[in-house]
């Protein structure tokens, strides 16, 4: 199966999670993380919920419960459930993903790195995740946290190379090369100034 890779926007959007165990409050902390508005639908929720600002429906799934969703998670032990989920999130039709059943599932979670604005995600399809939480922290040492400042200031730069330069050629050119510097070390070991300067030096470099 080849899949599409998509980064979705679910800021202000319904997400209904099913279900109230440790793995739906993590598949919950991370839609929260990305702004999203989360319905948890269980009888009772784990202590993994108490520091979750989360909406929630104290019983057990009922069908109807999707109505108004964006993307809906079923993270229950009881399969009868999860197929009843997906049932009703085929109808409507819904983003799905059943926890631990790749086959009821239109879309996995894959791996992720943040790192600020970047994110480095990776997927087995479903096949085995525990591969991508080993490929995720070998990611994760490569790219160390500077890098959340290094994109925030290339960025920037960006910015000022499309306002300051006007020849369209040399905008391409200067845009290149900044994203080949290497600004971690400098970060680490000088601070963002040292890496200010840098980016300044390689602009000014085309606007003789």
């Amino acid at each position: 199966m080849v899949l599409y890779p998509v980064n979705l926007k679910v800021e202000g959007r319904r997400c209904v999670i099913i279900g109230g165990g440790r793995v739906a409050a993590r598949k919950a902390a991370s839609l929260l993380e990305c702004g999203a508005r989360v319905r948890v639908i269980s009888p009772e929720l784990k202590s993994d919920f108490d520091e979750l600002r989360v909406e929630q429906v104290a019983r057990p799934y009922q069908a109807g419960d999707l109505e108004g969703a964006f993307l809906v998670i079923a993270a229950t032990d009881d399969q009868a459930v999860n197929r009843a989920v997906e049932a009703e999130a085929q109808q409507r039709g819904l983003l799905l993903n059943v926890v631990d059943r790749p086959g009821q599932c239109n879309f996995y979670v894959p791996s992720s790195v943040r790192r600020g604005e970047l994110m480095l995600t990776v997927s087995t399809g479903g096949q085995l995740p525990a591969l991508s939480k080993r490929l995720r922290r070998q990611l994760e040492e490569e790219f160390p946290a500077e890098w959340a400042v290094a994109l925030e200031l290339m960025g920037e730069a960006r910015g000022q190379v499309i306002s300051r330069l006007k020849d369209e050629s040399s905008k391409k050119e200067c845009l290149t090369e900044l994203a080949a510097l290497d600004l971690i070390p400098l970060l680490r070991d000088a601070g963002e100034p040292a890496a200010r300067s840098e980016i300044e030096k390689c602009i000014s470099r085309y606007l003789a």
